[in-house]
């Protein structure tokens, strides 16, 4: 009875419980994190080494009985180079399968899974500024690779990058290399050479800024929308908003029968704009209602962003982007950090002509620096609204510049330490 040849295939199996479910290829890739590509090759037994969380997330797709689900993790066990791992080592579930829902980011998923499948993506760097969500988006990327079979190396802050594991690695084998949250920046020298020696290895790096390295193609990381003047007398479209999405979502993982209503829109919506849309202090915010409520969070955070604290039990600290966002600035060149600390004195939205009017410089002057700033997400692009593109400066920064007046202690020392310019904030 346990003859292999009468087992069923692991294809057969999967294309049968698809077609049962009425859904196509396009359907089931739709609910799960695995490509069309991936399920096509699975369905017609291309794939040698079927992963087993691959084989998982389609089995949670087609809602399988568990006697079903059984059936098809033993018909993948059964393929003549099943490994049965996950990650690359013994150190725990892989990093890039233990993130919850992507949410407010599906354009940018689909844009950086693009970038690491054209043939010219073989260096990808997801930039922005601490919290807002470039490790999650890169984990989200890298999952779809691994669904195609891509073997994943990541690799965190503080970690070396493995030359020799990656050398080791068959000449034909595809893989992704992930060098999460790289600060400082990469030796380029080396992982040029790392890339000439594998020409199917690709680097994807999460940073607060580019690395500099030749060939590098860049995914600016923005926060995520926040809700519009006056969004809030529209609870239904207020709740379709990203960053409103993401808050209510961590709200109802403590009380599942939230649900956002007109006593709640206008709180909601000031937290969200307050918080300038990052993901983690949104997540914050969200968890902290357990016993907390939205009224008394918001007058914390009316008071200063970074008086919201981390809540128990998690890794993150609450000082921690107020900490990266000075490493931030500490990259901007003086003329960049003098500007913004001219406009981070107004929460209103500004053109670029409109700001070279108000510091007394020349439109294409400060087209650079805003370029630089937004590269880094420290200014916001706004709806254009018109002929000219506008910006707004976050409100974490407009508050770090305001701590930085208010604290004598510290006009004297320069946001731009490491520049050897000693240009002060004003």
């Amino acid at each position: 009875m346990n003859d292999t040849r009468t087992q069923p295939d692991l294809g057969a199996l999967l294309r049968n419980h698809r077609r049962r479910a009425g859904l196509t290829q396009r359907h089931l890739a739709d609910l799960t994190t695995v490509s069309v590509r991936a399920i096509r090759n699975l369905e017609l037994g291309k794939v040698l080494s079927p992963r087993p969380d691959t084989v998982r997330l389609l089995a949670d797709g087609l809602r399988l009985a568990p006697a079903q689900r059984d059936t098809l993790l033993d018909a993948a066990r059964r393929r003549p180079g099943f490994a049965g791992r996950p990650a690359d080592d013994d150190r725990g579930p892989a990093p890039w399968l233990v993130r919850g829902p992507l949410i407010g980011r599906e354009t940018e998923a689909a844009a950086l899974t693009d970038l690491l499948r054209r043939p010219g993506g073989r260096l990808v760097s997801v930039v922005g500024i601490s919290g807002v969500g470039k490790t999650h988006l890169a984990a989200e990327a890298v999952s779809r690779a691994a669904a195609d079979g891509t073997r994943v190396l990541w690799r965190t802050r503080g970690e070396e990058i493995p030359f020799a594991e990656v050398a080791d690695r068959a000449a034909g084998e595809r893989t992704v290399l992930v060098l999460d949250d790289a600060e400082p920046a990469v030796d380029p020298d080396r992982l040029a050479a790392l890339m000439r020696a594998h020409p199917l290895l690709r680097v994807l790096l999460t940073a607060c800024g580019p690395a500099g390295v030749p060939g590098e193609q860049l995914l600016r990381l923005a926060p995520l929308p926040v809700p519009d003047p006056g969004a809030e007398s529209h609870p239904e479209s207020l709740g379709q908003v990203p960053s409103v999405r993401l808050l209510c979502a961590h709200i109802r993982a403590g009380n599942p029968l939230f649900r956002l209503d007109d006593a709640d829109a206008a709180v909601v919506a000031d937290l969200c704009r307050r918080l300038d849309g990052l993901p983690r202090a949104l997540e914050f915010a969200g968890r902290w209602t357990l016993v907390r409520g939205l009224p008394e969070l918001l007058a914390e955070v009316e008071r200063s962003p970074f008086d919201l604290t981390a809540p128990p039990m998690t890794a993150d600290t609450s000082r921690d982007l107020r900490v990266r966002l000075r490493r931030t600035l500490s990259r901007v060149s003086p003329a960049g950090v003098s500007f913004l600390a001219a406009v981070a004195r107004d929460h209103r939205s500004w053109s670029v002509a409109e700001a070279a009017t108000a510091v007394g410089t020349s439109g294409a002057d400060v087209a650079v620096i805003v370029f630089t700033l937004v590269t880094y997400g420290l200014v916001r692009p706004e709806g254009t609204g018109g002929e000219e593109p506008r910006f707004s400066v976050l409100n974490h920064v407009r508050h770090l510049y305001a701590e930085t007046r208010r604290e004598p202690r510290l006009r004297t020392v320069s946001l731009t330490r490491g520049t050897g310019t000693g240009d002060r904030v004003r």
